[in-house]
């Protein structure tokens, strides 16, 4: 399959955040509401428990009832000066207080199922567009760069924002039939910011194979591609230890598809119980940057988070 747009992946806390290329084409499908401009209104709902959604999202001929919505106000992936919305559209209720004191709403997404995640950038402009459904057969389907919803922004407010997300007719996501249409009110959460990654100002720099850090990412790396379940258990720190095998080798196996192989550490730096690394690698042909964090606990340095993009991040 040929890859073309930037992806991101993201999985419970411990397991890595991934960027990955794929291929997608997209598909509109307009509500009626939408098409004879009535303007949704919906109750207001605490915080914790986000808003409300009304809409449906339909894979191979299976539709599911999109009917909460939660929206956050966080960092840009690949440049924390910018500030996108995230908005998760789901089937059911995400659990009492899961969205407290978080930096990114992703970092709950990947632990549930049944829903549609969107990023808005700045401008107002869809960026990236995540899909978890049954009919996937456990995929995700993958999006970033533009989505294959159009987005309509009906309002925004400091602590709250309106909107919909409608395709227009059935189209093809990475051999999917796919199509949705709905419209949603939601608490404007905002992320708490980011601990700051070591650098040459902070930290010490590590060696140029990314000393103890260094190994314990390859150890680890070498962990997803061998699909070594009691390794990557040992090796995620905040990976639910009660997740059943088959659930994790599903993310095993998502995450060894995408990971590179052999990545190349081109910087690295050390505060305390915190490292960072920088690495390089080439995927289907195309230069690929890595953000490796990690954390020491006890003797031994664990990988917490891995972003990919194919932009050189800031350091």
């Amino acid at each position: 399959m040929s890859l073309r747009q930037l992806m991101v992946r993201n999985l419970p806390a411990g397991v890595v955040t991934v960027i990955r290329m794929v291929t997608c084409s997209a598909t509109i499908l307009v509500l009626m509401v939408a098409a004879l401009n009535v303007r949704m209104v919906f109750p207001a709902r605490s915080e914790t428990m986000g808003g409300q959604a009304f809409g449906t999202l339909t894979i191979d001929g299976k539709s599911i009832g999109l009917k909460y919505a939660y929206a956050m106000k966080q960092p840009n992936t690949f440049d924390a000066d910018k500030a996108d919305i995230a908005i998760l559209l789901a089937e059911s209720p995400l659990p009492e207080g899961e969205l407290k004191d978080i930096e990114r709403l992703e970092d709950v997404v990947g632990k549930h199922h049944n829903w549609a995640f969107f990023k808005i950038d700045a401008e107002g402009k869809p960026i990236h567009e995540v899909i978890d459904h049954p009919s996937a057969g456990g995929n995700r389907l993958l999006m970033s760069g533009f989505t294959h919803a159009q987005f309509l922004l009906k309002a925004l407010e400091k602590d709250r924002i309106e909107g919909s997300f409608e395709t227009k007719g059935v189209e093809d996501f990475l051999n999917h039939k796919y199509q949705i249409a709905v419209t949603f009110s939601a608490s404007l959460l905002q992320a708490r910011p980011p601990e700051p990654l070591p650098n040459a100002k902070t930290g010490k720099a590590l060696p140029e194979d990314g000393g103890e850090p260094g190994k314990a990412y390859k150890a680890y790396l070498k962990a997803i591609h061998d699909k070594d379940m009691a390794a990557i258990r040992k090796m995620a720190p905040s990976l639910e230890q009660d997740i059943s095998d088959s659930k994790l080798m599903e993310m095993v196996e998502f995450m060894a598809a995408v990971s590179p192989k052999n990545p190349r550490i081109t910087k690295g730096y050390i505060k305390e119980d915190k490292a960072v690394l920088y690495l390089e690698a080439t995927v289907e042909g195309k230069k690929q940057y890595g953000t490796v964090e990690l954390i020491k606990k006890g003797t031994e340095w664990k990988a917490v988070k891995e972003n990919w993009s194919d932009t050189p991040p800031k350091k």
